[in-house]
């Protein structure tokens, strides 16, 4: 072989591998620019991620601020609740003294009344004989209609 042909084939060489150079060079680019492109794509996405993370989480905080009013909301109700029981105790408290008052009173009434016979403890005679305990019987105390136990005038 001559040296021009080696020359030749040198150069060819060369040539060849500066060809392949800049095919590996370019090819390198479009997978950068790819990566590129791929990741600014990941970034768009998680952008739309956070905001569905902010509106959930404000929904989240909303829902959050209704419970806490719905609490407050029974624990005010529970405090009425315990008012108004405790006034319906006190109430009944009340009425039941002011019952036996009353049931005093008639008590009284029949003992002083001369055309009623009594006991001892205030209750009519004519019932005492039907009832020998002197207590109830067919909803009656003492000869007087009663409701719970108390002590009614007819």
């Amino acid at each position: 072989m001559d040296t021009s042909t080696i020359i030749w084939i040198i150069v060819a060489v060369v040539v060849l591998a500066l060809l392949v150079a800049v095919v590996a060079r370019r090819a390198s680019a479009r997978r950068v620019e790819s990566r590129r492109a791929e990741a600014g794509s990941l970034r768009e996405e998680a952008r739309g991620h956070d905001r569905q993370l902010r509106e959930r989480e404000a929904r989240a905080e909303e829902i959050e601020a209704q419970a806490r009013a719905a609490r407050a909301e029974a624990d005010r109700k529970a405090a009425e609740a315990k008012r108004l029981e405790a006034e319906a105790e006190r109430r009944g408290e009340s009425a039941e003294e002011v019952r036996a008052e009353r049931d005093q009173h008639l008590r009284r009434a029949d003992e002083t009344d001369p055309d009623v016979e009594t006991d001892d403890s205030g209750r009519r005679v004519d019932d005492v004989e039907a009832d020998e305990g002197g207590g109830i019987q067919d909803g009656k105390v003492g000869g007087h209609e009663s409701r719970r136990g108390e002590y009614r005038r007819d």
